[in-house]
């Protein structure tokens, strides 16, 4: 199946160019990275990703994009696996977007971005379940994909009611496990106003959330959900579901060319656990999580920036420090850490009890836009 991927893969690269008006992006990202295992024990890897992406242009009532994607499996990029099994070949963008007048629409594998918040997002009530699996060291943070159809009916000035419709793979599942909902957006006084609700049919599970985004000094967001399973109390449901997301933003220009951009989130689930449990939390279930997050630019060329997830609960955290270089065009020079500041039954920690985890890893690299 790889094989025949790849091959698919080569192939678009070479015929994409006859169809019509279009741009062609390709982005590498080659990276080094060591990981600590244990006490005197690391490993060593190299990690890449490709992208090509091909985007229709000098159309403004219909879009579409397409990227393809290979990357090195984490699992197997430091053994001696021959091509293609250490590497993945996928499709993570395939859409169209059309409009007329009065109705837009949305077809294939595309972002899934409802809801405000970039690590925090109550609205998201498709991928952020757990706040601990988002890997930090990234360059930068994207929407998930998902495979959708979509319409949107505009209301007027930033007003609209989409409805959604994500197909089930029925390859193993039938029909009745689709995901279906939609969402309201408007605007009131110069806050953006947000409710939204979407049905699991695989679990029969009923999902709803609201959220609110404007400016006061800072901008800021604050966003609630909550999930209600067929069969169970409306109690128990909510009770165990409900969580509350908020932060703030800001981007300030310091000295001559200096640019400073600060961020908060926060994560409540007021119904989790409010007291360290001694086993530890390693699945996010403890009752409040913060993302702090700050960089600095120098010249729009060079960024410091710090980034953490921070358990108050168990008072550990992850600290990531990163540095990037945009030295030419198209080519950035990376460089990012993550440290485990924690006991090590504690949700982040600096030797943890899992083999899965890592309390120490850096990774230098390169990105190549062309």
């Amino acid at each position: 199946m790889k094989r025949i991927l790849s091959v698919i893969f080569l192939t678009l690269l070479v015929l994409f160019p006859v169809f019509g008006e279009s741009s062609i992006t390709a982005k590498m990202e080659l990276y080094d990275t060591a990981i600590r295992l244990g006490a005197d024990s690391w490993a060593g890897v190299g990690l890449g990703n490709l992208s090509v992406s091909f985007n229709q242009t000098n159309n403004r009532n219909v879009k579409s994009r397409l990227v393809l994607n290979a990357a090195t499996n984490l699992d197997t990029a430091a053994g001696s696996g021959s091509f293609p099994d250490d590497y993945s070949f996928y499709v993570s963008r395939a859409y169209v977007k059309f409009r007329f007048p009065h109705l837009r629409s949305v077809i294939g594998k595309a972002p899934f971005s409802w809801g405000e918040g970039l690590i925090f997002n109550a609205g998201d009530l498709l991928f952020r379940s757990s706040p601990i699996s988002v890997n930090l060291m990234q360059s930068e943070f994207t929407d998930s994909p998902v495979w959708m159809s979509s319409l949107n009916f505009p209301l007027g000035p930033f007003s609209f009611i989409e409805g959604l419709y994500l197909p089930p793979d029925l390859l193993t599942e039938g029909l009745d496990s689709a995901k279906e909902g939609g969402r309201i957006v408007t605007k009131l006084a110069g806050t953006k106003l947000e409710a939204g609700y979407l049905y699991n049919g695989s679990e029969t599970l009923h999902k709803a959330y609201a959220a609110l985004q404007g400016n006061l000094l800072l901008d800021w967001h604050l966003s609630a959900a909550a999930a209600f399973r067929n069969g169970y109390s409306f109690e128990n449901n909510w009770k165990s579901s409900l969580v509350i997301t908020g932060g703030v933003y800001s981007l300030r220009s310091i000295g001559y060319d200096g640019t400073l951009n600060y961020r908060l989130e926060a994560m409540v689930k007021p119904y989790e656990l409010w007291e360290e449990s001694p086993a530890g939390s390693q699945n996010g279930n403890y009752g409040i999580y913060l993302y702090p997050e700050v960089s600095y630019s120098f010249n729009s060329t060079m960024v410091l920036l710090l980034r953490s997830m921070i358990s108050p609960v168990d008072m550990s955290a992850v600290i990531i420090p990163g540095f990037t270089w945009n030295v030419f065009q198209g080519f950035t020079i990376i460089t990012m850490g993550s440290i485990g500041a924690g006991e090590n039954n504690d949700t982040f920690a600096w030797r943890p009890v899992s083999p899965q985890k890592s309390g120490l890893s850096i990774m230098a690299g390169v990105s190549a836009v062309y």
